[in-house]
C-alpha cells in the first residue's frame, strides 16, 4: 500500500510541475509575441514618416491606416501584458 500512495504522489507532483512549466511557457509566448507586436508597430510607424510606406497600404475593412496600425500596438501592449504577469 505505501508503494502506491508514493506513486500517486510522485504522479500529482509531476502533474503539478508540468502544468506549472506550460503556465510559464505560455507566458512567455504571450510575452514575446506582444513584443514582437509592438516592434512591428514601431517599425511600420517610423517607415511611414520616413516615406516607406503609405498610410493607405494599412487600411483594413473601411478603418484608416493609423486605427490598424494603432490597434496592432494596443494589442502588443495586452499581450505582452498577460505575459508579464506574476502571481
Amino acid at each position: 500500500m505505501s508503494i502506491f500512495r508514493s506513486y500517486t504522489n510522485i504522479n500529482k507532483f509531476t502533474e503539478n510541475l508540468m502544468n506549472t512549466n506550460l503556465t510559464a511557457n505560455i507566458q512567455k509566448l504571450f510575452l514575446l509575441i506582444g513584443l514582437f507586436f509592438l516592434a512591428l508597430s514601431a517599425l511600420i510607424s517610423l517607415g511611414m514618416l520616413i516615406g516607406l510606406f503609405k498610410l493607405s497600404q494599412f487600411e483594413l475593412i473601411g478603418h484608416s491606416g493609423l486605427r490598424s496600425v494603432a490597434a496592432l500596438a494596443v494589442s502588443g501592449c495586452l499581450m505582452a501584458a498577460i505575459g508579464s504577469h506574476n502571481k
